[in-house]
């Protein structure tokens, strides 16, 4: 019996469909990626969200004040809990500057307002299977 293959596309073309939605659901840019994961995690507290975004082995720099100091550098692990634990509904980021290596590698200078803080980030980002991840962040709190 030979097989009807016009009986059989509908249902798979709507079964494509149906997963479309979770691929999609994937932010197509460093902008989008940071507005949902980002300023999201931090907006609501849910570390969940800043781990779909950071590389739990990215590191995350902080620069003192003191310039003669010493940078601190923590794995990414090491610091989303204690972001998420203070969460800042009012939260919000903008990019002030992009610069696009390759097509899945970015570099981002992102102004972030959280917790009554201004911060610069410079942030390294690449693009993987999951979306974009931030695989450094270094930042100045002014």
């Amino acid at each position: 019996m030979p097989l009807d293959f016009a009986r059989f596309a509908l249902p798979c073309v709507a079964a494509l469909l149906a997963a479309a939605p979770a691929h999609a659901a994937q932010a197509s840019s460093p902008e989008q990626a940071l507005e949902a994961h980002y300023v999201g995690g931090l907006r609501t507290g849910r570390v969940e969200e800043l781990q779909k975004l950071f590389l739990p082995d990215g590191q995350f720099c902080t620069l003192p004040e003191d310039s003669s100091a010493p940078v601190g550098c923590k794995p990414f692990a090491e610091v989303l809990a204690s972001w998420a634990a203070r969460p800042d509904p009012s939260a919000t980021g903008r990019i002030l500057d992009r610069r696009d290596a390759t097509p899945s590698m970015s570099a981002v200078t992102y102004e972030l307002y959280f917790g009554g803080d201004r911060y610069i980030d410079q942030l390294l980002l690449y693009r993987t299977e999951a979306g974009w991840r931030i695989v450094a962040k270094t930042t100045a709190v002014q």
